[in-house]
């Protein structure tokens, strides 16, 4: 067992969460080693002059930042980074798994009968069809030109305007994703993302082996100046949501795009444009595609506005690219799910995907309405989420552990973390709950946890 005794009198905050600064910032500096088996909580806290009950609070908030693993009957120790999970395993374990009784707050997906209202007819006349069979089988360049064409006709409905030939259809934006870093980067390359980025790219850039950076945000989202840093140092490429981010449902103005896009310019990068959320707010800044169009991957999807059913995406791409991004796409899947490809295709081309993207945005508008109501917070932007800012002493692994006693599920912070992020926050999903009473219980916990005056440490020790 190690002897660890750290000195708490250069961390500032509870006690509780010093030491976890300690415990962090020494398995950095290589004095807790991975595999360390760490004080027991009773002999911490005679050595720190502490309650029993604080070292406990400490050590189950370093679990659950990953940085130690407790072992029934052997004790807690220090974890290895390189085997830690931080992105899209560790947010589904959360988010999916099945709680009877609990609120879920913690997915971000349409709201109502996720489309089956749009989906339903469509798939009754494609089962009536003649070619069925066909679209069953393997298919390629023939059926995909039209797809391609459906897909032109959406990305130029959210201001990314391109030729067909620039268009490329993927089985969803998480397919679309790893072929474009794939393509655009090589192993080992630095990659730049927002400091708090959607958990299924940080797990691609892992599964591919480059290294995620987090780039500094304000309440306006990324810092131009700070993505221009990660390029002179050496980074190949950005991945943005510009317009409502997830997490932080920040959108970038139209003088931060183009100086991004000046940026990527500068230094010969690329920038990945995340479009998953333009339909929110139809108003924004032009996109970053716009500004640079040599060097940007503009993607989109029918996963939140119409449903995450038919796992559809498009990509608008520079020709320069476009036939390694397509051979890129054709190793992860020989073919593309036509039969569902074609229901999306049949729903752009009638207009039901457009009224469903719409009805979507109008039900956003109002749960975001009554989100802000709830916990006193005006103009916030349409939405799948709210950001709520932590300050101390509230951390957000503490917030989130709370609400869920108080039967609230909210997905884990550290899963879209990248690196260190400068601030804390606790995403929280208004369009997961079933309907508006339900999101309104849902609220007024919340709302009664952040303006709670008692410490967090108080309700768990």
């Amino acid at each position: 067992m190690s002897n660890w005794l750290p000195d708490l009198s250069v961390h500032s905050g509870p006690k509780y969460r010093a030491i976890v600064e300690a415990i962090s910032g020494d398995m950095a500096a290589g004095v807790l080693v991975p595999g360390t088996r760490m004080p027991t909580h009773r002999d911490l806290a005679w050595r720190l002059k502490v309650t029993v009950g604080t070292v406990a609070r400490a050590y189950a908030e370093a679990e659950h930042l990953g940085l130690l693993s407790g072992e029934v009957g052997r004790g807690t120790f220090v974890t290895d980074p390189a085997k830690r999970e931080s992105g899209l395993g560790q947010y589904l374990a959360v988010a999916w798994a099945p709680h009877p009784g609990i609120i879920n707050m913690a997915v971000n997906r349409p709201s109502g009968d996720q489309g089956a209202w749009a989906v339903g007819p469509a798939l009754a006349q494609l089962a009536k069809r003649p070619d069925l069979s066909q679209l069953l089988s393997y298919n390629l360049e023939v059926v995909a030109q039209r797809h391609r064409a459906a897909g032109c006709k959406w990305l130029a409905r959210e201001g990314a305007a391109v030729p067909e030939e620039q268009v490329t259809v993927t089985a969803g934006s998480q397919q679309a994703l790893v072929a474009a870093i794939a393509t655009l980067t090589r192993p080992g390359d630095t990659i730049l993302a927002e400091e708090y980025t959607y958990p299924g790219f940080k797990s691609a850039v892992q599964l591919l082996g480059r290294s995620l950076v987090g780039v500094m945000m304000d309440d306006e989202g990324l810092i131009p100046d700070e993505v221009e840093r990660g390029f002179a140092k050496g980074a190949r490429l950005l991945y943005t949501t510009a317009t409502v981010q997830n997490p932080t449902t920040s959108t970038l103005s139209e003088d931060r795009r183009r100086a991004i896009a000046r940026a990527a310019r500068r230094y010969d990068a690329y920038i990945v444009e995340d479009g998953v959320h333009r339909f929110l707010e139809p108003n924004a800044p032009e996109s970053i595609l716009v500004h640079a169009p040599e060097r940007t991957l503009y993607l989109t999807t029918l996963s939140k506005s119409v449903t995450p059913g038919l796992r559809c995406s498009f990509s608008a791409l520079p020709p320069a690219i476009k036939p390694r991004y397509d051979q890129s796409v054709g190793a992860l899947s020989l073919a593309l799910p036509v039969p569902l490809l074609e229901v999306a295709c049949m729903l752009i081309n009638d207009g039901t995907a457009q009224e469903a993207a719409e009805r979507q945005r109008r039900d956003a508008v109002a749960r975001i309405a009554l989100a802000g109501e709830i916990l006193g917070i005006e103009n916030l932007r349409p939405a799948f989420n709210v950001w709520l800012p932590m300050t101390l002493p509230w951390t957000s692994s503490a917030f989130i552990a709370e609400a869920a006693r108080r039967a609230v599920s909210l997905p884990p912070t550290d899963s879209f973390a990248v690196s260190r992020p400068h601030l804390d926050g606790v995403r929280a999903s208004v369009t997961a709950p079933p309907d508006m009473e339900t999101l309104a219980q849902a609220l007024r916990v919340l709302a009664e946890l952040r303006d709670c005056p008692i410490s967090p440490v108080a309700m768990t020790v």
